[in-house]
C-alpha cells in the first residue's frame, strides 16, 4: 500500500513537472503576427497626449485656484462699515499677503496682484481693498470646455486662452503650477 502510494506520487510529479515544460515551450502562432514597431509606437504617443492633456488641465486648475486665492485675500472680508479690507490672514501686511500669494502665483505676478489691490487706506485697522477686479476676466466662471490650450504647452509650462480672449499662463515651481500671467489679448 505504502509503494502504491509512493507510486501514485512519483506519476503525479512527472505529470506535473511533463505539464509545465510543455506549457512553457514557445507556441507557433498563425493568428496574428508579431507587433512591428508602428504597432507599438502608437499607444506610446497616445500615453504622451493624455499626459499633456493632463498637464494642461492642471495648469488649468492651478489658475482658477489662484484667482480663487485673490478673491479670497482681497474681496471676502468686510469692515463693520461694509468695506472689502484685506483678509485678516495677511495680518494687515503687503508682505504677508504677497507672502500667503506666492504658493499660488509667482512671486512677480504675487507683487503685481498685491499692489493692485491694496490701497493706503484703513477701517476697522485693517487695509481697504481695490473693488476693481486684478483678472481682464472671472476665470472662476468658465468651464474646461470654455478654455483653448496652446499647442506649444509642455509639462513644466501651460498657457491657455478663454473664450472672451485673455491668455493665462502657468509654469511649474518646486513641481507646483502656479499662475505666472493673466493678459487680455
Amino acid at each position: 500500500m505504502i509503494m502504491n502510494k509512493t507510486a501514485a506520487g512519483i506519476l503525479l510529479l512527472t505529470l506535473m513537472a511533463t505539464g509545465a515544460a510543455c506549457s512553457s515551450e514557445p507556441k507557433a502562432s498563425t493568428s496574428s503576427p508579431a507587433p512591428t514597431a508602428a504597432t507599438t509606437t502608437a499607444p506610446q504617443a497616445t500615453a504622451a497626449a493624455q499626459t499633456q492633456d493632463a498637464i494642461n488641465l492642471k495648469g488649468y486648475i492651478a489658475a482658477r485656484i489662484a484667482q480663487e486665492k485673490a478673491d479670497f485675500l482681497f474681496a471676502e472680508a468686510k469692515s463693520k462699515d461694509g468695506k472689502l479690507i484685506l483678509n485678516p490672514v495677511a495680518a494687515d501686511s503687503k508682505d504677508k499677503a504677497v507672502k500667503f500669494l506666492t504658493s499660488y502665483y509667482d512671486a512677480t505676478m504675487a507683487d503685481k496682484v498685491a499692489t493692485h489691490y491694496l490701497t493706503d487706506q484703513k477701517a476697522d485697522n485693517a487695509i481697504v481693498t481695490n473693488t476693481q477686479p486684478f483678472f481682464p476676466t472671472n476665470l472662476l466662471a468658465t468651464k474646461k470646455e470654455d478654455i483653448t490650450y496652446d499647442a506649444a504647452n509642455t509639462k513644466d509650462q501651460v498657457s491657455f486662452t478663454t473664450k472672451d480672449g485673455v491668455t493665462f499662463t502657468t509654469k511649474k515651481v518646486n513641481d507646483t503650477f502656479v499662475l505666472a500671467e493673466a493678459v487680455k489679448k
